[in-house]
Parts: structure tokens; C-alpha cells; sequence
């Protein structure tokens, strides 16, 4: 988006997401971009990719996801966008070998994600990538998005609740 959409000098305060069955309709979209490790946090004050400022100032730690409504007025809807990172995307072989490799990378207390077609996803780090090659994973080095819902939690995983 190359035009400026802010005019305003207070920022736009966000306290949570907004619920999805709201239509954007004819509104201008603007994007409010975080990095994957950005989602859980409760405060951030950062720009829209159209230039509007936003202070994220939740009062609890529910991370934000991929596609959030964050703001909506008349004539403007802001949608939170994860940026795509680079991951080391494994694919077991089995059920055994979920347990390995989730064994092998929360040894090195990296956060893991799991998507629905039972791939174990991780943000890339070379010493954590060459210790899984020589584990004889089978493995791609991808762009994407990781999810906070996907993130699994040792203490158990529940439904997000929106």
C-alpha cells in the first residue's frame, strides 16, 4: 500500500481482536505486519504498511493470529498479517519419529509448530537445522507462516476461543 492512510497524531489502541463476523465491505484495508515471536505479546506500538499508528495494549498474553481483525471505522478495516519467516518444515515418517524430532528441537527450547497435514514446523537456526539433517529427518528448508495456534504447548493445547 503506497499511500499514507494517517493523518490522526494519537495511535489507534488496540485491546484485543475484533470479532470476525464483522464485514469489511467497501473499506480500505491496511495491514498491521508483526514477525511470528510478536503475537503473544501483550503491548507494541508499531505502523500499518499504510503508515497509521497502533498501540497494541492487550491485558492478557492470547496471541494474536494470522487475519485478525484489529480495527474498523467507516471507511477503514486494519487486519493483522503474520510475515512469513524462513522454517525448517520436517515430515515424519510415523508417530515415533513426531516424538523424536519434538524431543530433539524442546531440548534446544525452540517453540514447535505443528499444521493440520502433520508437518513439525521450526524458525530456522543453522545449529538446530544440522543437528535434525544428521538425525536423517526428512526435511525442507520453506517460507511460511507460523502460526500461534499451531505452536504446540507442553502443558496441553486448547481450542482458541473467539
Amino acid at each position: 500500500m503506497a499511500r499514507e492512510l494517517s493523518v490522526q497524531t494519537e495511535p489507534i489502541v488496540v485491546m484485543q481482536a475484533l470479532a470476525g463476523e464483522q464485514g469489511i465491505g467497501g473499506r480500505t484495508v491496511d495491514y498491521f505486519e508483526i514477525e511470528w515471536y510478536e503475537a503473544s505479546r501483550s503491548k507494541m506500538r508499531k505502523k500499518t504498511q499504510g503508515g497509521v499508528e497502533v498501540l497494541v495494549d492487550k491485558a492478557h498474553r492470547e496471541p494474536l493470529e494470522d487475519g485478525d481483525l484489529l480495527y474498523l471505522s467507516e471507511d477503514l478495516a486494519i487486519l493483522l498479517k503474520i510475515k512469513p519467516c524462513e522454517c525448517v518444515v520436517l515430515y515424519p515418517r510415523s508417530l515415533q519419529e513426531v516424538g523424536t524430532i519434538c524431543f530433539e528441537i524442546g531440548n534446544k527450547h525452540v517453540p514447535i509448530f505443528m499444521n493440520d497435514d502433520q508437518e513439525v514446523c521450526v524458525a530456522y537456526d543453522a545449529p538446530l537445522y544440522q543437528l535434525l539433517l544428521s538425525g536423517g529427518f526428512v526435511m525442507e528448508i520453506e517460507e511460511r507462516v507460523l502460526h500461534p495456534a499451531q505452536m504446540v504447548k507442553a502443558y496441553g493445547n486448547l481450542a482458541r476461543k473467539k
